[in-house]
């Protein structure tokens, strides 16, 4: 499960698109911040998240690409 939660003092917002689902991963750079947006492969909204540091956002899409190939490899493990 692929999930992002923002929290603020009083709430907390949280999306969530299970691995399986998952049918993308971009980042965009800027000068010192990257933006993530992942898309499902059914047709829903993309999770997007900004401020991370580019290795942070290298890593996440590295995470969600490995837990895919894993997945691919033994479905029964991960569900």
């Amino acid at each position: 499960m692929v999930t992002r939660r923002k929290r603020s003092l009083l709430r907390t917002d949280e999306e969530s698109i299970s691995i399986t689902k998952v049918a993308s991963v971009h980042i965009t750079t800027g000068m010192i911040w990257s933006e993530i947006r992942i898309e499902s492969s059914g047709g829903s909204d993309p999770i997007r998240s900004n401020g991370h540091r580019k290795e942070d956002a290298r890593r996440i899409k590295e995470l969600i690409e490995d837990a895919q190939a894993e997945y691919a490899r033994k479905p029964h493990d991960l569900e």
